[in-house]
């Protein structure tokens, strides 16, 4: 407890300094703010792309001079071209149809030429074989995606036509047979997980991997970098005169890490925030609402995610902390923190792959190594295939191994700020780190 007692006081009087210089100067501002902007807006754009939609729709006049023509034919050909609509639902429609009776062909003729509507559809049937022929006028292009569309929609309608004059319809051919899907195991509860929500697992864990790694990488290297700006102003030697290296390098982690984490924050209450917001928004914009998908988002994968992310956190913090102490002039940070860059895509690569194979033995086995398992780990508990004491242990070595990394990064730190204008090699620093205090 007295360790405790000597490290804290001191390192929180230099994290504190460390948040404020950081979140106090003008580019963490404007940063912060343009971040969450872009976050914000990015769940958005379903939105905008819906409202792109929504102002280029193709209308069409449908004149019917076949007879016998099946009861639900305009419904047929409208959803052909629309889709089916959810029930209750007023999404927008791609193509407006507007059906005119026989006798209105010159007019609906004259309407097509003076540029109220992009096409006219001619339904007619031939004496023949009795089967419905059709006729489409346009200034389109022929092999455009409105008019292969609608020559699709019209294929569909004639199917629809055939099955009715052979008594029956699309429908009762196309009626759901009885299906089931259950697990393996009969023992088993609940049924596989749909294709949707495993596409959603997938993506949710890509992103929050992806979330991890872009902090690592962003504010690991705040940390390297105000460790030589200092130690090349000469104020690190100042302070080692009423601190311990202990003490400066925890101050350091704890007040970048926290500035970045703020960061981090506020971008992430954005993105939620956004999504809150866009079936109001999209039902303003729009004019009718959508659900706000979280994509399998759940309160386990929310609680993972944050544990392993300040551990990760923590861990490759103080790593980057004692490189930077090797150096000193913030140009040569990038170089010396070169070798943690390269663990760091390590494990950013495989937590990729390992997406892909989630219960295989090197999966597993990775995820307990403490510099992969905020990566690994969290996948495999975003995909559900985790037990909790499994996820204790890995979170565990994650924890001892930034024990031990904080006490050995601190003997590099304190031998590394007091070395200038060389450049050392790996065995020379462990020497010096031996040998200091």
């Amino acid at each position: 407890m007295k360790g405790w007692r000597t490290l804290f006081p001191n390192a929180w009087y230099i994290a504190v300094r460390e948040f404020r210089s950081r979140a106090r100067s003008r580019s963490f501002v404007l940063g912060t703010v343009l971040l969450a902007l872009i976050a914000f807006g990015a769940t958005q754009l379903p939105v905008l792309v819906d409202f792109a939609s929504g102002s280029s729709q193709t209308r069409v006049e449908v004149v019917a001079q076949a007879s016998g023509l099946p009861s639900d034919a305009q419904t047929v050909l409208d959803q052909a071209l629309n889709g089916t609509p959810a029930a209750g639902s007023s999404e927008h429609k791609s193509y407006i149809l507007t059906w005119l009776p026989a006798d209105e062909l010159a007019a609906a003729q004259g309407d097509l030429e003076a540029g109220k509507f992009d096409a006219l559809l001619i339904i007619g049937r031939d004496a023949a074989s009795h089967d419905l022929s059709f006729t489409l006028r346009t200034d389109m292009a022929s092999d455009g995606r409105a008019v292969q569309a609608i020559g699709s929609a019209v294929d569909s309608l004639a199917i629809e036509d055939r099955l009715a004059r052979a008594g029956t319809s699309t429908a009762a051919v196309l009626a759901p047979v009885a299906w089931a899907v259950l697990p393996a195991n009969s023992s088993g509860a609940g049924a596989a997980n749909s294709l949707n929500e495993q596409v959603s697992s997938s993506l949710l864990s890509t992103g929050l991997i992806v979330l991890i790694f872009m902090a690592i990488i962003t504010y690991g290297m705040w940390v390297a970098m105000s460790v030589a700006e200092e130690k090349g102003s000469r104020v690190m030697e100042l302070m080692l005169n009423a601190t311990t290296p202990l003490q400066m390098l925890a101050g350091k982690v704890i007040g970048n890490g926290a500035a970045g984490l703020t960061q981090y924050g506020i971008v992430l209450a954005a993105i939620v925030g956004g999504l809150l917001a866009q079936g109001p928004i999209h039902e303003a914009v729009v004019g009718s609402s959508t659900d706000t998908q979280f994509g399998g988002l759940d309160p386990t994968v929310l609680v993972a995610f944050v544990v392993l992310f300040v551990l990760g956190f923590l861990l490759y913090s103080l790593l980057y902390a004692a490189l930077g102490s090797l150096v000193s002039r913030q140009e040569d940070v990038q170089s010396a923190t070169s070798p943690l860059m390269v663990l760091i895509m390590a494990g950013y690569f495989m937590s990729v792959i390992g997406l892909q194979a989630i219960d295989e033995p090197w999966v597993k086995i990775a995820s307990y190594v403490p510099f992969f398992s905020p990566y690994l780990m969290l996948a495999r508990v975003s995909a559900g295939h985790v037990e909790l004491w499994e996820f204790g242990l890995s979170v565990l070595l994650l924890a001892i191994s930034i024990v031990v990394a904080l006490f050995l990064a601190a003997r590099i730190y304190s031998a590394g700020v007091l070395l200038y204008g060389q450049r050392l090699s790996l065995r020379e620093v462990l020497k010096a780190a031996r040998v200091s205090r």
